[in-house]
C-alpha cells in the first residue's frame, strides 16, 4: 500500500525492529497504533527476540570494523538476515503479512558522534523488497540535520505512553548504553520532558565477560561474575574521570566511547589476566553502571524533579546487582517493571520504533529538542516501499 493511502488510515499495524549496541540479535514487536487527534493509543500484539548465531555475529562485528567494502556488504547481509527473522516471526505467530501496514527499523548503529554525525546500517530497501511491506528507517539523521545529536529517540514515545499518569517518572532503559527520560507530573507536551544517555549500560560488562571467557559467555547472567569479585576503588575512580561525565546537556554516547576497545584498554592498563581479575573488573563495571545512571539524575535533574517512580527496562533490568545498587542510590523511590504499564520489559525499544514508523506515516514530528539539542521539531525516518 502506498504511503499516501496509509496516511489516511487512523489505525495502523506496524512492526518495530531493534538491534541494539550489544548486537545480540533482533527484537521484533507487532503493534496496533490508533491515531486520536494529536494523541496515540498503542497495543502490543506480539513480541519475540531472535539471537544471532555466533558465526553470523562475529562476521558482522568483523565487517563493522573493516574497510568501506566490508561495511557495504554488512549493510545488505544484516538486512537479509533480518528478513528471515521477520518471516520466522510471521510463521511462529500465525501472522498474515498482509495485515502489516508498515515496518519501523532502527538499523544497526556502527558510528554515533554526538552533535556531528550518526550511521546505522541494515538496508531498508532489502526489507521492503523481501517482505513487500513499506519500511521506515534511518530515524536519527533528520534530527542531526536540524542541529541535534539524533539521540535519544525514544523519549517522545515515553511521553505518549506515560503522560496520562499523574506522576514524575524516570523511565530507565539499560541496554548496551543506559539512558533515561524524565517525565514531570505536570508535563503538557513533549517539550516539557528531558532525556540523556547516562553512559554505559550492559555494554562494558558484556565486553569484559566475553574477553574473560573467549566469547563463550556474552553477558553476566544473574550478576554471578560481579558477585564473585570485589570492587576496585582505584579503577572505579578512574572510570568516573571519563570526560563524558563532565559534558553538559544535551548528551548522547555509544560504543565508540564505551565499547570493546574501552574494555580492552582497561584490561591492558590494569594488567587483568586471571579469572579473579576479570571478576573484580566486572564487579567494578557493574557498580560503575549504576553510579553513572544515578549521577545523570543527580547532576541535571535532582534539584528540579523529585521522582515518584522509576520504571526499568532493557537487559540490565534482569541484572540483580545493578538493580540492588540502583535501589540503594535512589533511596525511597519506588521501582517498577514496565509490565505494570502493559509493556514487556524487553520490548520497549522495538515497540518504540513501530510507533515512530506510524508517526512518520502520519507526518507527526517525533524528536524531542530538549533531549537531542535540535533547533526544531522534525519528522523522523526515511520511507522505502516497492
Amino acid at each position: 500500500m502506498e504511503i499516501c493511502n496509509l496516511h489516511k488510515k487512523d489505525k495502523l499495524v506496524a512492526l518495530g525492529l531493534m538491534s541494539g549496541t550489544s548486537m545480540d540479535g533482533l527484537d521484533i514487536c507487532q503493534v496496533e497504533i490508533i491515531r486520536k487527534g494529536e494523541d496515540l493509543d498503542a497495543n502490543m500484539i506480539n513480541f519475540a527476540s531472535y539471537q544471532y548465531d555466533p558465526k553470523f555475529k562475529n562476521y558482522i562485528e568483523d565487517k563493522l570494523t573493516g574497510q568501506t567494502q566490508d561495511i557495504c556488504r554488512a549493510n545488505f547481509d544484516i538486512s537479509r538476515q533480518w528478513s528471515k527473522m521477520v518471516e520466522r516471526f510471521f510463521k511462529e505467530n500465525n501472522i498474515d503479512k498482509s495485515v502489516i501496514d508498515v515496518i519501523g527499523s532502527h538499523g544497526q548503529t556502527i558510528w554515533h558522534e554526538h552533535g556531528h554525525s550518526t550511521l546505522q546500517i541494515g538496508e531498508p530497501a532489502v526489507l521492503a523488497e523481501d517482505l513487500e511491506i513499506p519500511v521506515i528507517a534511518d530515524f536519527r539523521v533528520n534530527d542531526v540535520a536540524a542541529g541535534g545529536s539524533g539521540a535519544p529517540l525514544v523519549p517522545f514515545i515515553d511521553y505518549l505512553w506515560f503522560n496520562k499518569y499523574s506522576k514524575t517518572f524516570l523511565l530507565l532503559n539499560i541496554g548496551g548504553i543506559a539512558n533515561f527520560t524524565i517525565i514531570p507530573e505536570n508535563a503538557q507536551s513533549n517539550q516539557d520532558i528531558y532525556a540523556l544517555d547516562t553512559g554505559p549500560g550492559n555494554g562494558l560488562i558484556d565486553g569484559a565477560i566475553s574477553l574473560a571467557t573467549q566469547g563463550k559467555l556474552t553477558y553476566d547472567r544473574d550478576g554471578k561474575w560481579a558477585k564473585a569479585g570485589k570492587i576496585d576503588l582505584e579503577l572505579l575512580e578512574d572510570l568516573h574521570n571519563n570526560p563524558y561525565f563532565e559534558k553538559s546537556l544535551p548528551k548522547s554516547t555509544g560504543k565508540e566511547v564505551f565499547g570493546s576497545q574501552f574494555v580492552k584498554s582497561l584490561v591492558e592498563k590494569y594488567g587483568i589476566k586471571t579469572r579473579q581479575d576479570f571478576q573484580n573488573l566486572i564487579a567494578t563495571l557493574t557498580r560503575f553502571t549504576a553510579e553513572t545512571i544515578f549521577k545523570g539524575y543527580k547532576q541535571f535533574f535532582a534539584d528540579q524533579y523529585e521522582l515518584d517512580e522509576i520504571v526499568v527496562s532493557g537487559g540490565g533490568a534482569r541484572n540483580p546487582l545493578i538493580m540492588q545498587y540502583l535501589k540503594e542510590l535512589f533511596e525511597d523511590v519506588e521501582f517498577s517493571s514496565p509490565h505494570k504499564y502493559n509493556l514487556d520489559i524487553d520490548a520497549k525499544e522495538s515497540l518504540a520504533f513501530a510507533m515512530l514508523a506510524a508517526l512518520r506515516v502520519w507526518e507527526i514530528p517525533a524528536n524531542v529538542p530538549n533531549a537531542t539539542g535540535a533547533d526544531r521539531s522534525v519528522m523522523l525516518g526515511k520511507i522505502i516501499y516497492t
